[in-house]
């Protein structure tokens, strides 16, 4: 308002410049046009007077010329000179000599006025250098007798230019005392229009696109107004348009995360109502979405875009009240991860409520293709500023509690809690310090056994990573595996394992020891495309047969994509390479897997070994296990065998090997060298004291 303020103040005071120019140069046109006007006047009125006076001077002169008597002629002609003004008066012949008054030089005058005045039987004027020349003919019985010959001074009583123009001041001094108010009073109604269209220019430059200008008139400037209104329409629909296509989702129709992220940075402040966060993550989206195809899961997403509207109508009334102005919001944030930001809501049961209202509307049968889906969801709920003050730290702590809801397995909710973040921290700093020392060095392999049950012999051994930390302590697997394989660096542990694995293995076999070994493979490792090049990789710089490595994956992996599981280990069977299932039991096999699974030995977990003595259902299981795979054709190995007991029962049901710290415990290379080295002087396991106690 002030901007446009001193806009039309600007305006009207270059208007008032431009006024009072144009007042004063008029008003110096009409001083001047006037003193040129009047002082013409004057000299028409003065020629007026000069012919009059000749005229009037003929009259007085012509009975004194009818009486012929010079003397009365020449009387009156001095008298009639003696007039204001008469500079002289003669009276000429028709042929320009001077009758009167009588002089010697008999000059003759010829000139235009006197010539006309003959020819035409006129009067004629002649003006020049100020002087009014008039001749005026006499005529006696219808015949020219003579012309009277006036002179006239015109400059008499006459005013100069300059004082014609003071005197005429007056004339310019009243034109601008009307011309100037009157053009601003003008100037400032017609400008009134414009006034009006500056701010509501300024307004629309300010955000405003609603604002609209009345039209009143059908002139030129209600024509600009309403051309000014379509143009703000059209500016609004497109900002409009524009906007949605920022902050808006096509598919659902709601809010996208641009927009999301912008109202957590409005609400989420100390200064704001307290408010709830919950961040809502599909569980196997992905797979319906393989399945189906993208066109199946766009409508999934928006059945589901739905049913979180329905549940957010419902809920929003009960956290209103303490809201104030602000209002719920709902968007999807990435392909299956959608979120509600709720000022107001408080009440942990309400929120509680209306979660487990969420996860009822997802998991609610959605038919594609004639086939009823199921779908589940974890949701992360964060309490602002319970538990965090602001926008980057809340969306940090609803991240938390949606992975520990993923880690409860899904189709649950769960708030944030401190401790969350104190062990993703503790986390964090773990696998910071595991890339140190993957560049360190730190990492160091570790060998256990696996002992022929029949023979009592060393059949093998399984590589076991371990850290070796600058203090001397030795880290197991148990305590960084799970931060390795969230950071990605169980790829890189599990390429160091396999290849000084190898190394070892080969300068066991350049030795003569016939001890192959067994290398645990990553889930990561082994989805990447070049796993299959690795091993061949590993193989060629050791220089080791490939029938001395066993390749252990663990059950949830071969059976994720046996189809893709069966091209990465085929070439490497051609080879010789043998395949391992770790942890056999634990995961999800289907049976009609088995007997195409190209796998050469199954490995029964440990904890159905360590429980078969008090657990009747763990003995049943390992000894179906053992039956089956004797069945098949596979190897076995016992892991996690501790104890006499549990190695009777193995050997008593016919398992292959067994590995444990009944026997030993996992061993650096050196040791195992010497064990190797033991065994080939002819010092046989029964006759060590450990063997001869185990059997």
């Amino acid at each position: 308002m002030n901007r446009t303020r001193r806009i039309c103040s600007s305006l009207v005071f270059k208007a008032l410049l431009l006024i009072g120019l144009a007042a004063l140069l008029a008003s110096i046109v009409v001083v001047v046009l006037s003193a040129v006007l009047e002082r013409y006047d004057r000299n028409a009125h003065a020629q007026a007077q000069g012919l009059a006076l000749a005229n009037a001077s003929a009259a007085a002169l012509t009975p004194a010329l009818l009486s012929k008597d010079d003397a009365v002629v020449e009387q009156t002609r001095r008298r009639l000179t003696e007039q204001t003004g008469v500079l002289g008066l003669r009276v000429l012949s028709p042929d320009g000599r001077v009758l009167f008054p009588k002089t010697k030089n008999q000059t003759r005058y010829k000139d235009q006025g006197f010539t006309r005045a003959v020819r035409t039987g006129h009067a004629s004027i002649q003006v020049r250098g100020g002087v009014l020349y008039s001749s005026v003919p006499l005529f006696e019985n219808g015949r020219l007798s003579a012309v009277i010959r006036h002179s006239y001074d015109l400059t008499l009583n006459q005013a100069s230019l300059l004082a014609l123009i003071i005197k005429n001041t007056w004339r310019g001094l009243i034109l601008l005392g009307v011309a100037v108010p009157g053009g601003l009073l003008v100037f400032i109604r017609l400008m009134s229009p414009l006034a009006a269209l500056n701010q509501a220019a300024a307004q629309a430059a300010a955000g405003d696109l609603s604002v609209r200008l009345e039209i009143s008139n059908n002139d030129e400037l209600g024509e600009l107004s309403s051309n000014f209104n379509t143009m703000l329409e059209r500016l609004k629909s497109n900002f409009d348009r524009t906007r949605w296509l920022a902050y808006g989702d096509s598919l659902t129709r709601l809010a996208n995360k641009t927009a999301f992220n912008e109202q957590l940075q409005k609400y989420v402040r100390l200064d704001r109502p307290p408010g709830a966060l919950l961040l809502i993550d599909l569980d196997g989206f992905k797979r319906f979405n393989d399945a189906y195809g993208q066109e199946e899961g766009d409508r999934i997403l928006t059945i589901i875009a739905q049913r979180l509207r329905k549940v957010l109508a419902a809920y929003a009334p009960k956290f209103a009240a303490a809201a104030g102005k602000a209002r719920p919001l709902l968007a999807r944030l990435s392909g299956d991860e959608f979120g509600i930001l709720i000022p107001g809501a408080r009440s942990a049961p309400e929120i509680q409520s209306m979660a487990n209202a969420i996860l009822d509307e997802i998991a609610a049968p959605i038919d594609l293709s004639g086939h009823n889906a199921c779908l589940s969801a974890r949701i992360g709920i964060a309490l602002y500023p319970h538990d965090a003050g602001d926008a980057r730290n809340l969306l940090t702590s609803v991240n938390f509690a949606i992975d520990e809801a993923k880690k409860n397995g899904g189709a649950t909710w769960c708030f944030f809690e401190p401790s969350m973040s104190q062990k993703a921290i503790r986390r964090m700093t773990l696998q910071n310090e595991l890339r140190r020392a993957m560049r360190e060095n730190e990492f160091v392999v570790h060998y256990q056994p696996k002992i022929d049950v029949r023979e009592g012999t060393i059949a093998g051994c399984e590589a076991l990573v371990r850290w070796q930390q600058p203090s001397g302590k030795l880290v197991g697997p148990g305590e960084f595996i799970e931060a390795a394989e969230e950071s990605g660096l169980i790829r890189e542990i599990g390429d160091f394992v396999l290849e000084e694995s190898c190394l070892a293995a080969a300068r066991w076999e350049e030795a003569g020891y016939n001890c192959g070994v067994a290398v645990n493979v990553s889930a990561l490792q082994f989805a990447s495309n070049d796993f299959t090049q690795a091993v061949f990789k590993a193989l060629d710089r050791a220089g080791l047969p490939p029938s001395k490595l066993e390749l252990e994956l663990t059950e949830s992996v071969a059976m994720t994509n046996p189809e893709r599981m069966l091209e990465q280990i085929g070439p490497l069977r051609e080879k010789g390479v043998r395949f391992a299932i770790d942890d056999f039991g634990t995961g999800h096999s289907s049976l009609a897997y088995l007997t195409r699974l190209p796998f050469d030995v199954f490995k029964i977990d440990q904890s159905f070994v360590q429980s078969m003595t008090e657990d009747k259902h763990a003995r049943v299981i390992v000894q179906t296990v053992l039956a089956m795979a004797e069945s098949l054709g596979y190897r076995t190995v016992a892991e996690g065998v501790e104890t006499r007991e549990h190695f009777a029962f193995l050997q008593l049901h016919c398992c292959d090997y067994v590995q444990g710290y009944y026997f030993a415990k996992p061993m650096v290379e050196a040791e195992l060298v010497s064990m190797l080295a033991a065994e080939k002087e002819n010092l046989t396991r029964a006759e060590t004291p450990s063997f001869a106690e185990a059997i």
